[in-house]
């Protein structure tokens, strides 16, 4: 009797064990990415704002056109 509920009890665990290591998994991989996109910022740092202001005002054209 005793078996045939440990073995039940096992494969939960065993699931259960592999869901909390593929959580972590996942949680380095962000740290990671997190990371590089950071020093991607700070290598390409100056023109990304120039980017996105271009962006912005012509954006603000458009609107202004219509």
């Amino acid at each position: 009797m005793a078996k045939l509920l440990l073995i039940p009890i096992l494969v939960i665990a065993f699931i259960v064990f592999l869901i909390f290591l593929g959580a972590i998994g996942l949680g380095v991989a962000f740290i990671i990415l997190a990371t590089l996109g950071k020093i991607w910022r700070l290598i390409s740092g100056a023109g990304r704002g120039v980017g996105r202001g271009a962006r912005r005002v012509s954006r603000r054209g458009r609107r202004q056109q219509t």
